[in-house]
């Protein structure tokens, strides 16, 4: 079962960082482009009319997607102050606690967010802009991105219990004086 569980937590690392490399292929992609699109106008050539709600798209996908990477290195935002007060016993306590909460909060707006794109796929609701990409598979995105959360806050939880040490473990170190 432990092989199983490995072998999915490099597959699922491995997707993180797939999508990781393609937020930033975005976000050089846009620095390319803005200037491009500025040449284009100031020479009267045309322009990329597309181009600033598709970045808009591009950065709303970028956060959610990169999201689960962001977690992955820890990254994102933390309390270190409190876990740093605390004993080491309540502050592994208390990580286990926040992944757990944060899996579950995670879980519930995946939920939504899949029942908000069935209804937008089902209405076929279409933005108001020039660059049309049907609601839905923007609300899938967000799905997706709080159920990769999900399994990256589980993945914490799992790696958490290997590296606790078991109590029948100390209890032997204990009276063993090792």
């Amino acid at each position: 079962m432990q092989h199983l569980l490995d072998r999915f937590e490099t597959g699922f690392n491995r997707l993180v960082l797939f999508l990781a490399c393609l937020v930033a292929g975005s976000i050089g992609l846009i620095a390319v482009l803005i200037p491009v699109n500025l040449f284009l106008v100031k020479t009267q050539i045309g322009s990329l009319w597309w181009l600033y709600e598709g970045v808009e798209y591009a950065l709303y996908t970028g956060v959610f997607i990169g999201a689960p990477w962001v977690l992955q290195q820890g990254a994102h935002i933390k309390i270190d102050v409190l876990i740093g007060a605390l004993p080491a016993q309540f502050t592994s306590s208390l990580e286990k606690l926040l992944d757990g909460a944060g899996m579950s909060l995670c879980l519930v707006l995946c939920f939504y967010g899949v029942r908000a794109a069935l209804s937008e796929f089902e209405d076929g609701t279409l933005p108001d802009k020039d660059l049309r990409i049907e609601n839905w598979i923007v609300l899938v995105i967000f799905a997706l991105s709080f159920l990769l959360l999900a399994v990256e806050f589980a993945l914490r939880l799992l790696r958490a219990q290997r590296s606790a040490p078991d109590a029948g473990d100390a209890a032997k170190t204990a009276r063993s004086g090792f």
